[in-house]
């Protein structure tokens, strides 16, 4: 594998982002961009049983023999609403993991990956660890994880399984994990590190004064971010994609995109990279604005 990049792939079964006029991707642009993908070194891709019906989509695309083989595929666990893990959620993940290895037509797949990390936490959680354990020693999948948000679930991680990867969100604004020194902490224990968010969904790459009212606190920064940019003279796409691509401990870098045309910008963006350190003064460490889930748009 050539490139750092791996293909996101919620795009393909919902619409998703907060720049996101295209809508959910059409089957035939998801084609387009697997396969550009392929030509140019890129090997991995993410997706998810809860990201509609993305698996198959990337599973009928497979099968058309049109997008190149040996993909690395990573999946994640249903999210578990529950208030204990037991059998039933043992069963159901099991059997998910299997229509998903199925759906995508894939034999053995890269990563299984837990999609909501507090279900670890659960009483009996560690029964979904050992279950994901248990597909491994199997030889179904080669790594397993978790999906993480915050500093306190990599400390309750750290403290209580091992793990070979996590996904984790990380952009020019959202610095915490790097400040913290999380990230070298997971490095240190031989994590294999994936980066999501690295756009924040797009805010990254919007005109700053196109985006909502409710980012009027951050509004200075969103100018200085894209200022930044113009004196390098580099677009926002290159510095927000090569503000990650610095990091060291970054192994991977997820970029999630609705049209082959998007790509090619992305691919031709991730040739350059930054020094991450140049820019600490953009870090947010208000959650309101760094992480999605609590935006009120």
């Amino acid at each position: 594998m050539t490139s750092k990049l791996v293909i996101g792939t919620v795009q393909f079964g919902i619409p998703y982002g907060i720049s996101n006029t295209h809508g959910k991707t059409q089957v035939d642009e998801a084609e387009k961009i697997l396969a550009y993908a392929y030509e140019h070194g890129i090997r991995m891709m993410d997706t998810a049983v809860s990201y509609g019906d993305a698996e198959k989509t990337i599973g009928g695309i497979i099968c058309h023999g049109t997008v190149g083989s040996n993909w690395k595929i990573v999946t994640k666990t249903p999210h578990f609403k529950t208030e204990s893990i037991g059998q039933d959620q043992i069963g159901e993940l099991e059997y998910r993991f299997n229509t998903s290895r199925e759906t995508l037509q894939s034999e053995r797949l890269y990563g299984l990956m837990i999609h909501a990390c507090e279900d670890l936490f659960l009483p009996g959680g560690e029964k979904l660890f050992a279950s994901m354990q248990r597909l491994k020693e199997q030889g179904l999948v080669e790594k397993i994880g978790v999906s993480l948000y915050s500093s306190d679930q990599i400390d309750r991680l750290l403290n209580n399984y091992s793990v070979d990867l996590v996904q984790l969100p990380i952009n020019i604004f959202d610095q915490r994990l790097l400040e913290n020194g999380r990230l070298s902490m997971l490095k240190e224990r031989g994590i294999e590190i994936h980066a999501r968010s690295v756009f924040l969904q797009g805010l990254l790459l919007m005109d700053p004064d196109c985006v909502s009212p409710w980012f009027a606190p951050i509004h200075k920064t969103l100018k200085k971010f894209h200022k930044y940019a113009k004196e390098k003279s580099i677009s926002s796409l290159q510095l927000a994609l090569g503000f990650v691509q610095g990091i060291p401990e970054v192994d991977y870098v997820l970029v999630g995109v609705n049209t082959e045309t998007q790509l090619h910008e992305i691919i031709a963006a991730s040739k350059l990279s930054v020094n991450h350190k140049d820019y600490q003064e953009l870090s947010i460490n208000d959650p309101n604005f760094v992480n999605p889930s609590n935006w009120k748009i």
